[in-house]
């Protein structure tokens, strides 16, 4: 946030906070400088699912090499599994709020 629009922002807040003295309108926002594009590429749910899933699969890979001594325990499906429960979870639920920002 740059500082005109946080002045802009402080100056909404004090009309709001200020007595009304008749029935003069807020002043209009200044129109935006420039158009921003809208964004190509998958959604915010499709890129949450694609972060989650390669995540879990990195780290169930990790926890299964570390496991690796254990005879029934291999990386590989250890990393595919937790892949597929973190698509699975990730598709299921919503993308959390600090990704939107």
């Amino acid at each position: 946030m740059d500082d005109e629009e946080l002045a802009k922002l402080m100056r909404e807040i004090d009309q709001m906070g200020a007595p009304s003295t008749g029935a003069q309108p807020p002043a209009p926002a200044a129109a935006p400088s420039e158009v921003v594009p809208a964004e190509e590429g998958p959604s915010g749910r499709g890129r949450w699912v694609a972060v989650a899933t390669v995540a879990s699969g990195v780290g169930g890979f990790v926890v299964g090499a570390v496991l690796g001594f254990v005879p029934w325990v291999d990386p590989l499906s250890t990393g595919l599994g937790a892949a597929l429960g973190g698509a699975i979870a990730s598709a299921i639920g919503r993308p959390p709020r600090w990704l939107s920002r």
